[in-house]
């Protein structure tokens, strides 16, 4: 199917209470500039460099939103807050990287989601204790440029279990949700499920979904 044909698609299937992140990674610029022609705005990027050099380029296109949703080092973090139109970072997966980002003389507001381990695989960055994860919510109040959005998680892909996993990782997260919002009176966002996964997602509350192959192709 072609892109919008796949875009509408999309649009059909996800609730009103879901937004479609389309991660355009590896994607040339002239096929996010079609899917933003059809009206689409939320763009995800998991490289710096690259979300830099195409935010660049798309710097024209004004209601652009562009989020971060791969890993993060801290060495990143001064050229990631340089990207025109960022809206949002997926991947805060510990504390000490949000402390740096505090210290950061960032003009703007971000919103900013903390990456869970739901997995328990050793592979995968995100919060594991949940005392580390509550003393770094506790540190958003001191500050109003970061906005806590909510809680990002990646689910088991390519194992024999898949579907069960999948479930596994999501039910947590919203377990996690649901203590949190209960303990600090705060609602959460959970942004969860790619194009393996997504329909998954949805059932457990996924509020972003983050869909690259099942909208733009295989990656070239």
């Amino acid at each position: 199917m072609s892109l919008k044909e796949n875009y509408l698609y999309l649009k059909s299937v996800l609730p009103e209470t879901a937004k479609l992140i389309a991660v355009s990674k590896t994607k040339p610029v002239e096929l996010i500039k079609e899917l933003y022609n059809l009206g689409h705005r939320d763009f995800g990027e998991n490289k710096v460099q690259e979300l830099k050099e195409k935010a660049e380029v798309l710097s024209e296109l004004k209601e652009i939103r562009w989020h971060f949703i791969g890993q993060l080092q801290s060495n990143k973090l001064n050229q990631l807050l340089t990207v025109p139109h960022l809206f949002s970072i997926h991947s805060i997966d510990r504390k000490d990287l949000f402390v740096k980002l505090l210290k950061k003389d960032f003009k703007g507001e971000l919103k900013i989601f903390l990456q869970i381990n739901t997995s328990g695989e050793v592979e995968k960055s995100g919060f594991t204790n949940l005392d580390e994860l509550e003393e770094t919510i506790n540190l958003f109040s001191t500050q109003t440029r970061y906005k806590l959005q909510g809680l990002m998680t990646i689910g088991k892909i390519r194992t024999d279990t898949f579907e069960a996993d999948a479930r596994e990782s999501f039910s947590k997260l919203a377990e996690i949700k649901t203590h949190l919002e209960t303990r600090f009176g705060h609602t959460l966002d959970l942004s969860m499920g790619m194009s393996s996964d997504y329909p998954i997602a949805l059932e457990y509350g996924a509020n972003w979904v983050r869909v690259g192959s099942n909208l733009f192709g295989q990656r070239m």
